[in-house]
């Protein structure tokens, strides 16, 4: 890191240090980028931020632990969308928040989606994955980090849009459904395409089969969008870190506007940039406008899903 340190801000005396929750497993391009945004923030803020990985039940763990914690801005955690609003908009999960018990900081990273094979898989294109799904309807497995996270989502409506039937595998993360795709326990995974993966394809390790988004990705050279398959879906998932809710509102101000200065730093995005890191900064009031808005699109459609399980 590079610059001044900054005296202790007055608004964080109370802290030893902050907690950073990180709601996945450690390696995936969450993780990643946390573990690049936290000894920013230490010294821009003058205090430690600590980051922890608590992953499980596709976030909810690791968001409920953040929603619990005292809001002294102390502790922050990391919020994904969609994942987070598919969990508290089913009554089944019985969630211990939502939007209006937590308090958005800051948007961080807009990470969109992909579906990826063993590099040596028989498969290269969206068009061969549904055809072995038609020709072994339920046997073709794609694992996601989570029920009704953005993988998941993606899947079930790519088998909408192709009339199959995958073998849907929900894991706890994207580095643990990644171990699984390499070990060859599931055929394909939905990812986000940022992180790890991008080192991955590049060693073809792993293999794109397609991209969610609205153009082709330069860091998966000869990648077609879903759209040039034939499929128009898009996909992402949106990386906001949040407080607990009555975190006080000059608290997070100040780390939203950390953040915001941290993220426009040309040694910040270079770094960014190298880890595939879709950078998109919204601060804590155009990151809430845009969370609700999400929340009232995705509403119908996980309101459906949950009605046929």
């Amino acid at each position: 890191l590079t610059g001044t340190v900054q005296a202790k801000d007055p608004l964080f005396t109370q802290c030893q240090s902050i907690r950073m929750i990180v709601p996945y497993t450690a390696g995936g391009g969450g993780d990643v980028g946390a573990r690049l945004l936290a000894p920013y923030m230490a010294q821009d803020l003058d205090v430690p931020v600590q980051v922890e990985n608590l992953p499980g039940a596709g976030s909810q763990t690791g968001v409920t632990a953040m929603a619990r914690a005292k809001a002294d801005g102390c502790t922050v955690g990391w919020t994904h969308l969609p994942a987070v609003i598919t969990i508290y908009l089913d009554p089944s999960r019985q969630a211990v928040f939502n939007l209006k018990t937590l308090a958005p900081v800051a948007m961080y990273v807009i990470d969109p989606g992909g579906i990826a094979v063993k590099g040596d898989s028989p498969y290269n294109t969206l068009g061969d994955l549904i055809a072995a799904a038609k020709e072994k309807p339920g046997q073709i497995s794609v694992s996601d980090s989570g029920v009704l996270s953005d993988g998941h989502l993606l899947s079930l409506e790519l088998q909408r849009r192709a009339g199959v039937k995958f073998a849907i595998v929900h894991g706890r993360g994207g580095a643990e459904g990644t171990a699984d795709l390499l070990g060859g326990h599931v055929i394909s995974q939905t990812i986000n395409l940022g992180g790890a993966n991008v080192t991955m394809a590049a060693a073809k390790q792993i293999k794109l089969l397609g991209v969610f988004t609205d153009k082709p990705v330069p860091d998966y050279p000869g990648v077609k969008t879903a759209k040039e398959q034939g499929f128009d879906i898009l996909s992402s998932t949106s990386r906001a870190l949040s407080a607990p809710g009555g975190t006080p509102p000059a608290v997070v101000e100040r780390m939203s506007q950390s953040i915001g200065k941290i993220m426009a730093m040309d040694e910040f995005k270079k770094k960014a940039k190298e880890l595939a890191l879709d950078l998109a900064y919204m601060d804590s009031k155009t990151v809430t406008a845009y969370w609700e808005t999400m929340e009232k699109t995705f509403a119908p459609a996980i309101a459906e899903q949950l009605k046929a399980q």
